[in-house]
């Protein structure tokens, strides 16, 4: 292979976009699959021609296997960086670029950044505060632990889904019951068999998204924003809206310090970074963290309202290391440029997707950015109940607030069926 070449494990989710990202560099790229086949949820979405090769390992290897099959197949090549595309190639490419003596985050604490548990464990050993927590696939021993601490509620979910897979708040004993019983031997969304559940207290506060881009163990956050969640019946809660804040915010700023911190206590040098954090009265703490891009977000929409997005500056970082930190330590805190809103759809009714009528209505709000991940045409829509099942997903940026908040009323406003044309489930077999 002559010329740049890199390497991305799973590009999968909005890591499917990295390939062109670093073609505007004039870098090749090959594909990594750290598993034979590619997750059902991601399948419609990937894209071979994309990438000078693919690199598939073969059915019924261990990952050490797996490791050392990819590193004979990359054997001789001249590569840059090896980058995980999204979550279930996180572990891959940790141990493939320490092998290759690239930029890597290494694989001391590459399962802590899968593993919930695992993860609280790493926070709590370096002083960053982490959420109290049970590991068990005993409904009896997390409910005794819940007693034993004194809370009121907890949450139940798997260790290491993603998309707010089977996240249950529980009360009550028969709660707790429920919840095991629908997570312990389930195979999750990303293909890993869910032997045990993760018992953790209930943080009471505002949610956030912060992400970040490392550079040799430099960290510069890119973006914050609010998380609001609605609760659903037969779900947890979903997401329903969040709000960009601006950098300069002390909450902003605060949540940046604590990043900083639970960054070093995962050894997390380069790449990107994905954290919800909430904070409560006692200040912030790590719920969920991805060692990756941010799922399921809008790159167009996020450089309208910040000037850049996550997935650019990650293949900057990449691509023109040097160029990447002088102009990030040059900016200083990320500055807004317009207000946005990111607001999720929220389905109480089901049936087939044959169109989208309301589409047009959206798109005409004049503060319009952005319309992804909405359900395809042919496909179920069912009742929203995680990140998996939201129908679809409504950016609005504009510098004008007054006009900002009143097309959110109004596209809030908009009954399901409305925005998309359903049929029965029936009609279409």
């Amino acid at each position: 292979m002559n010329g740049r070449n890199c390497v991305i494990v799973d590009a999968y989710s909005t890591g499917r976009f990295l390939p062109e990202e670093f073609k505007r560099y004039r870098i090749s790229t090959v594909h990594v699959m750290s598993a034979p086949q590619i997750p059902s949820i991601f399948q419609s979405h990937f894209n071979a021609d994309l990438y000078d090769e693919v690199i598939r390992p073969p059915e019924r290897m261990r990952y050490e296997e797996v490791v050392e099959y990819h590193l004979r197949a990359l054997q001789g090549r001249e590569l840059e960086f090896v980058i995980a595309g999204c979550e279930t190639g996180v572990e891959l490419a940790d141990s493939i670029s320490e092998r290759l003596g690239l930029p890597s985050n290494g694989t001391a604490l590459s399962a802590a950044r899968r593993d919930k548990s695992r993860m609280s464990e790493a926070l709590a050993s370096a002083g960053v505060r982490s959420i109290g927590q049970v590991v068990s696939d005993n409904a009896g021993e997390i409910a005794s632990w819940k007693r034993q601490e004194s809370f009121d509620e907890i949450v139940i979910k798997p260790l290491n889904s993603t998309g707010t897979e089977d996240v249950f708040f529980c009360s009550t004993d028969a709660d707790i019951r429920r919840a095991v019983t629908a997570i312990v031997g389930k195979t999750n969304r990303v293909g890993t068999l869910n032997q045990l559940a993760l018992g953790q207290e209930k943080i009471k506060g505002q949610q956030y998204t912060v992400n970040a881009v490392s550079i040799y163990g430099e960290t510069f956050v890119t973006e914050a924003w609010t998380y609001d969640t609605v609760p659903v019946e037969g779900a947890s809660s979903v997401c329903s809206l969040e709000r960009l804040l601006g950098g300069k915010e002390p909450i902003v700023l605060e949540l940046s310090d604590y990043l900083v911190r639970a960054l070093r206590a995962l050894r997390i040098a380069d790449g990107p970074a994905h954290a919800e954090i909430i904070v409560d009265d006692r200040g912030p703490v790590l719920v969920d963290f991805g060692a990756r891009l941010q799922g399921t977000m809008s790159a167009k929409a996020r450089t309208m309202a910040l000037g850049h997005n996550h997935l650019t500056l990650t293949a900057w970082r990449y691509a023109d290391p040097k160029g990447f930190a002088e102009y990030m330590r040059r900016r200083g805190v990320y500055k807004r440029q317009a207000h946005a809103l990111c607001v999720s759809l929220i389905s109480d009714i089901g049936g087939v997707v044959a169109g989208y009528p309301g589409l047009d209505t959206i798109r005409k709000l004049p503060s319009f950015a952005d319309a992804i991940a909405f359900v395809p045409i042919g496909q179920n829509l069912v009742p929203t109940i995680d990140l998996a099942s939201t129908p679809g997903i409504v950016y609005l940026v504009n510098n004008d607030l007054i006009q900002l908040e009143d097309d959110y009323r109004q596209l809030r406003a908009m009954r399901m069926d409305q925005v998309f044309d359903l049929v029965a489930q029936e009609a279409n077999q």
